[in-house]
């Protein structure tokens, strides 16, 4: 049995769909794939539908156009002109323009008529994943997230309920083939479709391999690996071989955008690995509790603090910005503290000896650049 996890922004390019074929082709079956929204669909549903609500249903109509345009131009370079698939995709844009029509009418917009809007990326995504495998000859089975990832009715964050989750994919009758399920989303135990918030698709691919006893979850993404830094945004990073799974998770608290901290308490007692990779399937990093962390510092950072993130007495009244560093020894510790005291800033410090983790505020938006810094100083350097 095998996991495997495929990120949106790759689906959103139609030379990537060949590459995910010969990918797939390497790995033995059955195999669970779970489908995420092509590139920016979920931000695209939630702008439209707050434009519903806003009572500019026009700009709705037109942001829900270009989501469809986007999916529909996929499926022509795929299939062609003429082809079944954009017929099965209308039918599930009729229902996401009702869905923003009775916004607009009843004004009316709270998590729960959210979630069943976005919930729609994932389903048009796996529609086009399941078409794309059977013209490829792959065999295939499309499940449905709603019957079988079971969440609490914490609309927009919902948890899953473990039990009833693994209960329902245990009476599936596994046959030799591949299983492509939509991440993000589930259902509560009455049917009402659920997100379980950012990067959660991860999450339903932990949440099958902890039903399904397998020892690792291969994600695709759209860099290599995870690196020293977010190599979007950061010059220069490092890939990191390795992370364990306690440094993960306070990664993926503090900024870490491929983890979603609740994949990790789902694996964590079953020694899953996972392995964060590309599609070209040349660098990895592998996360468990069962490696040690390498050496090589990895940073995060957020340079615009909309809310109390965490609980600590601080001298800084409502920091503005904070960088995260894990791995941090002592003697990068006094490196890192005579930078910052070198720089006329108002900053405040926590520093974790037993988990190596470093917390740093600041009164300032000033995390970006003080990220750069302070990742040619440990990093580089």
């Amino acid at each position: 049995m095998n996991i495997i996890k495929i990120g949106g922004i790759l689906l959103s390019d139609f030379a990537n769909y060949d590459k995910f074929k010969k990918f797939l082709g390497d790995f033995s079956r059955p195999a669970f794939v779970v489908i995420s929204a092509i590139g920016k669909t979920t931000r695209l549903l939630q702008k439209a539908a707050y434009q519903a609500f806003e009572n500019n249903y026009e700009s709705a109509v037109e942001t829900i156009h270009l989501i469809k345009e986007l999916h529909l131009s996929i499926v022509n370079r795929i299939f062609g002109a003429e082809n079944d698939v954009n017929t099965q995709l209308n039918n599930v844009f009729i229902e996401i323009q009702n869905l923003i029509k009775g916004i607009s009418i009843t004004r009316e917009l709270n998590n729960k008529i959210l979630d069943k809007i976005l919930a729609k990326g994932e389903i048009l995504s796996s529609i086009i994943v399941f078409n794309y495998l059977i013209k490829n000859n792959f065999p295939v089975s499309l499940l449905n997230a709603n019957d079988y990832i079971i969440t609490d009715n914490n609309f927009g964050s919902a948890n899953p309920i473990i039990e009833e989750t693994k209960k329902r994919l245990e009476n599936l009758e596994i046959q030799n083939k591949i299983y492509l399920i939509a991440g993000f989303y589930g259902s509560t135990l009455n049917g009402a479709t659920t997100t379980m918030g950012y990067e959660s698709s991860n999450l339903t691919a932990a949440l099958l391999a902890s039903v399904f006893d397998v020892d690792s979850i291969t994600i695709i993404t759209d860099v290599d690996c995870i690196y020293s830094a977010d190599p979007k945004l950061i010059q220069n990073p490092i890939p990191v071989e390795r992370i364990n799974s306690r440094t993960a998770k306070l990664l993926s608290k503090f900024g870490l955008k491929l983890i979603h901290n609740q994949m990790i308490d789902v694996i964590e007692n079953k020694d899953i690995i996972l392995k964060f990779t590309s599609l070209d399937n040349t660098l990895s990093t592998l996360v468990s509790n069962s490696v040690q962390d390498v050496s090589t510092p990895i940073i995060c950072f957020n340079d615009n603090i909309e809310s109390d993130i965490t609980n600590l007495s601080l001298p800084i009244e409502k920091p503005k910005s904070f960088v995260a560093i894990a791995n941090v020894n002592n003697a990068l510790l006094m490196k890192i503290t005579d930078f910052l005291g070198s720089r006329n800033l108002s900053f405040a410090m926590t520093y974790s000896n037993k988990s190596n983790f470093l917390l740093v505020f600041f009164s300032q938006q000033l995390a970006s650049e003080i990220s750069q810094q302070l990742h040619e100083i440990i990093v580089i350097n």
